[in-house]
């Protein structure tokens, strides 16, 4: 390739040379020997030239042939000047093409020169920037490392003080601030315990298999007194209420652990059911969830307040040995590319969105995740498409199936009524009858008589879930009950004075959930990984429902 590139820069254009007018010249010197012998008469008798030779007729013919050789060197001489000028001009286009490529060459190797200076100083730049951080992570290390290790007298002295006014004092509020405070000493100590881990899912794992072997040692040795060196169980449910002083700082106490908590607000929704003891230090657990709320605040305060979905939902329960959180907020959809390096240091969808995220709090997430050894997935909710079968039982005695169709165009949420297949022919007049919607999520029916009960399915859905008790005045809303953190409907009943009224509201769940399953000591001890499939209950149901004899 070079040497073709080579070849046609190199000018292949080549100039005539012009020659000596040979013709010509030999018959002047011929003419002037005639010419002397004609003029010296004794020259043509000693060299026995015959007479016809020296006549008037042959000097023409003589002359006329030194003429004719003279124009054939002419015209050969006007021929080969031309090609000479057409050459000339050939190669004179060619060095000029030459020229104008070398120049472009020059001004190519000028820019490529410039973009590699440019490089040069980003990566300079960059390296330097690199080595800041390192420098200053190791800094920050030294420090967290001094701390660390120079604060054990510091942090016992303020502990036993702490725990001293607490036994002192008799008025809960400042116990309960004391026992705050003493909370908040262990949270501190087990962070810049974390800080100086060069790993930190492995400097958790380490923790755990510690907390493990004390476990196993107090359940075979069950009948030893005394205290044992260090408490190797911690309450999951207590880290989430932890947790939740992020968002609400007055939060309502923790109830007994056979009892639920719950607290609905208009901005988030949290149900902690009680649940198994895990291995390991609860401000962990603290730290993990502290970063997915944080997360979720941020998306809360940039997502439009919708009606009835709070914009942060966390919940807590336990299945096939493992606990598991379920953190949603509304924020928008992560894309699969994105979601393979989510936890990874450094990356942030909100840096990537101009949204200015440092990319660490994912990445703590799942490296606690990883020190317990259990599992974190990530899910884009979104609205469920397709139709919803309503069952209506009117005050009259009448049942009427109607059904609404939810389908999402161009990001928005449209609600369409629509027959059902077992109800009457659209020109009868039924007890139902459909009315235009106001909204594009919303659908709308007047009723003939009075509701008294309801019953909604989605179409992939067995069992429908059933609403009753319907009062005789004022509108009522019911949500979708099956899912109490981000409901899917919404059911509204306005009696009215002349002809009550029925709408069917599409509710927009968009958002993302991070479910973590965390194994329990019980699933640890017995390394067994059960099987954790969603869709068993549904199969069950399905199956269940194959026996069930006909209403």
């Amino acid at each position: 390739m070079k040497m073709t590139e080579a070849s046609q820069s190199k000018p292949t254009i080549r100039v005539p040379l012009s020659r000596y007018p040979w013709p010509s010249a030999l018959g002047a010197l011929l003419l002037a020997t005639y010419l002397l012998l004609l003029g010296d008469p004794i020259l043509s008798v000693f060299y026995s030239f015959p007479e016809q030779a020296f006549q008037a007729h042959t000097l023409y013919v003589v002359v006329g042939g030194f003429m004719a050789l003279m124009l054939l060197d002419l015209r050969r001489f006007q021929r080969v000047r031309r090609r000479q000028q057409q050459k000339v001009k050939q190669l004179q286009e060619q060095l000029d093409e030459l020229w104008s490529r070398n120049r472009q060459l020059q001004l190519k190797a000028h820019t490529y020169a410039g973009h590699a200076d440019k490089l040069k100083l980003f990566i300079s730049d960059k390296l330097l920037e690199y080595i800041e951080y390192d420098e200053k992570f190791l800094h920050f290390k030294g420090i967290a490392a001094e701390v660390r290790h120079n604060g054990v007298i510091s942090f016992d002295k303020v502990q036993t003080a702490l725990r001293q006014a607490q036994e002192s004092t008799e008025a809960e509020p400042a116990r309960q601030t004391l026992g705050e405070a003493q909370d908040a000493m262990r949270y501190l100590w087990d962070l810049l315990d974390l800080s100086t881990a060069d790993n930190l899912s492995l400097h958790i794992g380490n923790h755990l298999c510690e907390c493990e072997e004390q476990y196993c040692q107090r359940l075979l040795n069950a009948d030893q007194q005394g205290p044992p060196p260090f408490e190797p169980l911690c309450d999951p449910r207590k880290a989430a209420w932890q947790a939740l002083g992020l968002l609400q700082p007055e939060r309502p106490a923790l109830p007994e652990s056979s009892e639920n908590y719950q607290v609905e607000d208009g901005e988030y929704h949290i149900q902690l059911s009680p649940v198994s003891a895990l291995l390991g230090k609860e401000n962990h657990l603290v730290l993990m969830l502290d970063n997915l709320i944080k997360n979720a605040q941020f998306f809360s305060r940039k997502v439009t307040p919708r009606v009835g979905i709070p914009p942060l939902s966390m919940t807590l329960g336990e299945r096939a040995g493992h606990v598991i959180f379920r953190l949603y907020n509304r924020g928008p959809h992560i894309p699969v590319t994105d979601q393979e390096q989510l936890f990874q240091l450094g990356f942030s969808t909100r840096r990537s969105r101009d949204h200015h995220g440092r990319g660490l709090g994912l990445y703590f997430v799942n490296e606690i995740v990883k020190g317990y050894e259990g599992q974190i997935h990530l899910d884009n909710v979104a609205v469920p498409e397709g139709k919803y079968l309503i069952e209506l039982e009117l005050a009259d005695g009448q049942r009427e199936a109607i059904s609404a169709e939810v389908r999402l165009s161009e990001g928005r949420i449209h609600c369409r009524p629509s027959k059902h297949e077992d109800s009457a022919p659209e020109d009868s007049h039924g007890p139902v009858q459909e009315e235009e919607h106001p909204t594009a999520a919303r659908c709308r029916w007047a009723l003939s008589a009075p509701l008294q009960r309801a019953w909604v399915r989605h179409e992939d859905e067995v069992r429908p879930i059933e609403l009753a008790e319907f009062a005789p005045k004022g509108k009522q809303s019911r949500m979708d009950p099956e899912y109490r953190d981000r409901p899917r409907w919404q059911l509204s009943y306005h009696p009215g004075k002349r002809q009550p009224s029925l709408s069917f509201e599409a509710l927009d769940i968009r958002g993302v959930q991070f479910e973590i399953r965390l194994p329990t000591p019980q699933t640890r001890l017995e390394a067994s990984e059960p099987p954790l499939d969603d869709a068993v209950d549904a199969e069950v149901e399905a199956l269940d429902q194959q026996f069930r004899p006909p209403e």
